[in-house]
């Protein structure tokens, strides 16, 4: 149940911007995320009725993104040892929000195009690292939705 140490520490190698700014970043994510994949805004409620321009600079999509960020961030921290950051988020998504699992694969996605983007030298090999990181967080991430009896 671990990410690579190695391709955590790479990654954040690149992400003290992010680490700085989650806020910023995490309102570019969801913004790229609503924009690349319209279906999914139906999964947040707060969002689901505003336009683009409402969703821009809108403080609620900005402080929801400062918690993907702030999330991924300890997960990065915790160099694989992320059992209890998994266990949490998917209580929540899996039975609170009812979100998914595939949504947690597209935000990856968008994560991973995003930080390619914005942070300078992030190129294949750092790509790789996250998606490789992502990855495992999808997969520990489906075991908890499974002993959960979601899917």
């Amino acid at each position: 149940m671990s990410a690579c140490v190695t391709d955590c520490k790479t990654v954040r190698s690149f992400w003290a911007p992010v680490e700085a700014n989650p806020r910023c970043y995490g309102e570019v994510i969801l913004l790229r995320l609503f924009e690349t994949n319209p279906d999914v805004q139906k999964l947040f409620p707060k969002f689901v009725d505003l336009s683009k321009e409402q969703l821009q600079n809108n403080p609620g999509v900005q402080a929801h993104g400062e918690i993907v960020v702030c999330k991924l961030t300890e997960i990065l921290k915790a160099n694989g040892d992320h059992k209890e950051i998994i266990n949490s988020l998917a209580e929540s998504h899996a039975k609170q929000h009812k979100i998914p699992l595939v949504n947690f694969q597209i935000i990856s996605e968008v994560i991973v195009m995003v930080a390619a983007e914005k942070l300078d030298g992030f190129g294949p090999d750092a790509q790789t690292a996250l998606k490789n990181v992502l990855k495992q967080f999808q997969i520990d991430l489906g075991a908890c939705y499974a002993e959960l009896g979601f899917e």
